[in-house]
């Protein structure tokens, strides 16, 4: 098998780590799960016999990572909130919603117009803090944040037109459906 670890960093960093931060809701917490998913994907890679089985593989070491996490924190804040978290995230069988939201969500940034479209991907899509982005872009910091939210606003915009979006009481992504009238291609 040439599978290398690098190659699937690559390929499902970005993925793995919507995935995550969607049920973890401290961004600390959620990186700390990431790091030690590749970790354990790196440890366990020799152990994969058919490649063709990697993505639900590495998405059954995500989940079990994800309640792992659940688990060991709920000693501290035993909640409904949480069972209720590890019930949802058990019965969850791969992460083919969060990819295709993801694609989705490139799709309609890289439509977005050119002062707003880097920056959103930079700060929504890979993570960069505002304040790292002063830097990259040699912009203020509140010029920064007024396109990121102007950003927001438009994204949020094309979406509504051409996408159906369900909810759930949280306010998390449940489900996606392109509307017909929408010319922008497929949720």
């Amino acid at each position: 098998m040439n599978l290398e670890i690098n190659t699937i960093h690559n390929q499902f960093y970005i993925i793995l780590g919507n995935y995550i931060k969607a049920r973890i809701n401290d961004t600390g917490d959620a990186s700390d799960v990431l790091q030690e998913v590749f970790i354990k994907i790196n440890e366990n890679l020799g152990s994969l016999t058919d490649e063709s089985k990697l993505k639900s593989w590495i998405f059954t070491i995500t989940r079990n990572s994800i309640i792992d996490y659940y688990r060991k924190n709920s000693n501290h804040k035993k909640s409904e909130l949480t069972e209720c978290m590890m019930q949802k995230i058990m019965h969850e069988t791969d992460f083919d919603n969060t990819e295709s939201l993801d694609c989705c969500l490139i799709k309609f940034i890289e439509r977005l117009p050119e002062d707003y479209r880097d920056i959103i991907m930079d700060s929504e899509i890979h993570g960069i803090k505002q304040k790292d982005l002063t830097e990259k872009y040699n912009l203020a910091y509140p010029s920064i944040r007024s396109r990121v939210q102007r950003g927001r606003s438009k994204l949020k915009e094309m979406l509504l037109d051409c996408c159906s979006i369900e909810l759930d009481r949280r306010g998390n992504v449940m489900n996606v459906t392109s509307k017909k009238s929408c010319s922008g291609g497929k949720c």
